[in-house]
């Protein structure tokens, strides 16, 4: 049977299994005073996309795939024309609508193509890594469960609250994609006249519907780990670890950081295996955007300096070395719309993430280097149902 026919057969099957929850935001906490029009509507949006897959599956089975050639041909234009909408959607007051719907429509005749060849490398990789299952009706045969698979579209936003006096994700909800910024600001606002909290709506680069919903961008090794990280969820969704994400704030820590650290590793293998078909930012030569400042060290220094004053319970001095450091970081060309505890809520439960001061994300890679590679390091890691087994995996060396 073929790698495509492999991938086919174990979609079929992963639509057996109820869609899997969207693990981007949380269950409501709060009477938040969101409008029923700005929540995310998972259900819509499996509706419809879900059928458009099945149709291009169905096709790409009857038709054959691609030549690598033809693969990484159009693999790289999509790669530049997501470069090159990103960047008309930047400067729109001053760009050209026809020139933006022209791009937009040539993007989404490769739409599917790329998607199906992203999902066929990573699957490649994920089988190499050790990352089959077994199911029970099909005892002798190995399947990448759940099947690799992803929908290019506009994620969800997403709403954080924390309280003012604490950094603390107290609830984290998705909202509809397109939401203006006027909008978001008005959201926020109605939140906060709600309570004593700090809320921020922030964009999500990838959300775990099934199929996940990963924005499409000009960059080959971050759309893959975005991908990857997606895929990792859904793995997890599976296991001890993932069923156990919303138990607590460190467990799904735990359940982001691990989906980071194993999704990076992933893209990598993806690269290393099938590499950069020239992307959108090699094919252009662009002058030196890196910051002067660390962002990741001004980051961490920030939260610490906030959390100490909240201890010491001088929450508006908090608030205000807040916007006085995001000024800072606006004039070194580093620019947030808003930095307050909501800010740093929503970024701690990535440790890997500037501003996280969480020491998961070096402990999990630690795991990773003793593991020997990403399949042990994800099938260990999917068993933790505390954090205390993370402890314990290091002192064993993973074993």
């Amino acid at each position: 049977m073929s790698s495509f026919a492999r991938r086919y057969n174990g979609w079929l099957l992963a639509l057996a299994i109820p869609v899997i929850c969207l693990l981007s935001a949380g269950a409501a906490s709060l009477a938040v005073p969101i409008p029923d029009e700005d929540d995310f509507n998972v259900v819509q949006w499996e509706l419809r996309h879900v059928p458009g897959k099945w149709l291009y599956l169905t096709g790409q089975l009857l038709g054959g795939g691609l030549s690598r050639e033809g693969e990484d041909e159009r693999l790289q234009r999509f790669l530049l024309l997501s470069d090159q909408i990103r960047g008309v959607e930047v400067a729109f007051a001053a760009g050209d609508a026809d020139e933006l719907q022209t791009l937009l429509a040539e993007r989404d005749k490769l739409e599917n193509d790329v998607e199906a060849i992203i999902e066929g490398r990573l699957t490649a990789v994920l089988e190499e890594a050790g990352l089959e299952s077994s199911l029970p009706l099909f005892p002798d045969a190995r399947w990448v469960f759940p099947p690799v698979d992803v929908e290019f579209d506009e994620p969800p936003r997403s709403l954080s609250i924390s309280p003012r006096s604490r950094i603390e994700l107290i609830e984290r909800r998705p909202l509809r994609p397109g939401l203006s910024l006027d909008e978001a600001v008005e959201r926020e606002a109605d939140v906060e006249s709600a309570g004593d909290v700090a809320a921020l709506v922030g964009s999500l680069a990838g959300a775990a519907t099934y199929p996940s919903i990963v924005a499409p961008v000009g960059d080959y090794r971050r759309l893959v780990s975005t991908i990857a990280h997606e895929w990792v969820h859904h793995y997890l969704f599976f296991k001890p670890l993932g069923a156990r994400y919303y138990d607590s704030i460190q467990l799904r820590t735990l359940n982001e950081t691990v989906a980071d650290v194993a999704g990076d590793a992933l893209a990598a293998l993806v690269i290393e295996r099938f590499p950069s078909p020239a992307d959108a930012s090699e094919a252009k030569a662009e002058p030196d955007r890196t910051p002067a400042v660390d962002v990741d060290a001004f980051l961490r220094e920030l939260r610490r300096d906030v959390e100490a004053l909240l201890t010491a319970g001088q929450i508006e001095v908090a608030e205000a070395l807040m916007e006085e450091r995001r000024l800072e970081l606006a004039d070194q060309g580093v620019v947030f719309r808003r930095i307050n505890q909501a800010f740093f809520a929503a970024r701690g439960i990535y440790a890997t993430s500037p501003g996280s001061v969480d020491p998961t994300g070096e402990q999990l890679r630690t795991l990773l280097e003793q593991a020997g590679g990403v399949g042990a390091f994800l099938r260990s890691a999917a068993e933790f149902k505390n954090v205390a087994q993370l402890d314990e995996a290091l002192r064993t060396g993973g074993s």
